[in-house]
């Protein structure tokens, strides 16, 4: 498969709800860390995003943000505004509802998009270290004429009551996602931050990984996928492990190990099937090697899953 649909393939992507956001004044929240990704896309004024761990961003309208991990964040109508928490333990209700932050009596001189969605928790770890922090795609961009689009279908099916409703959302969230992180790999910040994105950004990097994704049970090794790159072998594991954040064999262990549990949470086919189908010649091999990198036996893995 291409790397990106195997993530996607891998998150699982499934939309939690749909949020307008109205501010006037001067106003500022924090949301703890949860359990959700989420997006935004603002329709009108601007505000100051802080991830936590990251400095403060301003996003003005027509941006768009995503966050494809759970971060704690904060949102304000200045960057000095003073901050209130806000209870991170309610998810979002399932179809579209508002929130109003500052000044009641004014009119809105900000709104803003968003929606969360929630990510397979047994790879969430994993592609949290894949993916970027956060996308940043400002309003002159093409990019996000594409992803307005793609936001308004996703809140024209939430406020809808049609057969099939989560089915489409949920492909429009893989969109939105694909879209996103494709915008991501184009960029040139992508190659400032390790991860599988950084790495597709590399020319080299990139046809190596994509053959290794179409043929992950392929006996690879750091030379093959060096011959795949058409580098020398000693600049292809320094540059991929510098662009990607691990060593080549161990990504590919990592990939493996992951597909690996997304069959045995999904079904319980024998150990040999899962062991060929990522590329160990039998199932002892797969089973130690899943064990040392889990933590766990692939059967009792998939008991505590089920």
């Amino acid at each position: 498969m291409e790397p990106l649909a195997d993530i996607m393939s891998l998150l699982r992507p499934r939309a939690v709800g749909t949020k307008l956001m109205q501010g006037s004044g001067r106003w500022g929240v924090h949301r703890a860390q949860t359990a959700y990704a989420g997006y935004g896309l603002v329709l009108a004024g601007q505000c100051w995003l802080t991830i936590d761990g990251h400095a403060p961003l301003r996003l003005d309208t027509g941006d768009f943000i995503l966050v494809p991990g759970a971060p704690g964040i904060t949102i304000a109508s200045h960057i000095d505004s003073d901050i209130v928490s806000l209870d991170a333990q309610d998810p979002m209700a399932c179809q579209t509802s508002q929130g109003w932050y500052g000044d009641q009596e004014r009119e809105a001189d900000f709104k803003q998009l968003g929606g969360s969605f929630e990510l397979d928790a047994l790879n969430r770890n994993l592609l949290a270290a894949l993916l970027p922090a956060f996308v940043h795609i400002q309003a002159a961009d093409p990019a996000a004429q594409r992803l307005n689009r793609t936001i308004k279908l996703i809140v024209e099916e939430a406020l809808a009551d049609r057969p099939g409703r989560e089915l489409l959302i949920e492909r429009f969230i893989e969109v939105l996602l694909v879209e996103a992180l494709r915008f991501h790999i184009e960029s040139v910040d992508a190659i400032g931050q390790p991860g599988l994105l950084a790495g597709l950004a590399d020319p080299h990097l990139a046809r190596a990984l994509r053959r290794l994704h179409q043929d992950v049970a392929h006996s690879w090794s750091v030379e093959t996928l060096a011959r795949q790159a058409g580098l020398s072998r000693s600049v292809f594991s320094a540059r991929f492990t510098q662009k990607v954040g691990v060593p080549p064999m161990q990504y590919l262990i990592n990939w493996r190990i992951a597909l690996a549990k997304a069959m045995l949470q999904r079904a319980a086919p024998p150990l040999e099937t899962v062991a060929a189908a990522i590329g160990y010649q039998s199932a002892s091999a797969f089973s130690t090697a899943f064990k040392r990198e889990v933590g766990q036996a692939p059967r009792e893995y998939a008991r505590v899953v089920e």
